[in-house]
């Protein structure tokens, strides 16, 4: 029970769930109440645990994937330019749609 309320306030995820299990498994029969708690507990742990790691994993790919596609931003950028000819240029074009 000190190792569980020693990790409890920022918990590891693999760490607290196999503590919560194994003092589900000390406490057993003896307190099935806390013993269901603890064991739900490894659950929400895990299954966040496991959740955020898809989250990133999907970012990051996403990220990747648009890079690759894209380029980056600072290469799409430096095609810019605040030359009068240019800007003349895109008024002329937004003149045609008048």
């Amino acid at each position: 029970a000190e190792a569980l309320a020693w990790v409890g306030h920022f918990p590891p995820g693999s760490v607290y769930a196999q503590l919560c299990q194994l003092l589900a498994m000390a406490l057993g029969d003896s307190d099935p109440l806390a013993t269901a708690g603890l064991l739900a507990e490894s659950l929400g742990v895990t299954v966040r645990h496991q959740l955020l790691a898809i989250v990133h994993a999907r970012a990051r790919k996403k990220r990747k994937a648009a890079a690759a596609a894209g380029g980056d931003i600072t290469d799409q950028l430096q095609g810019l330019s605040l030359d009068s000819q240019d800007s003349q240029n895109s008024q002329d074009s937004q003149n045609s749609w008048d």
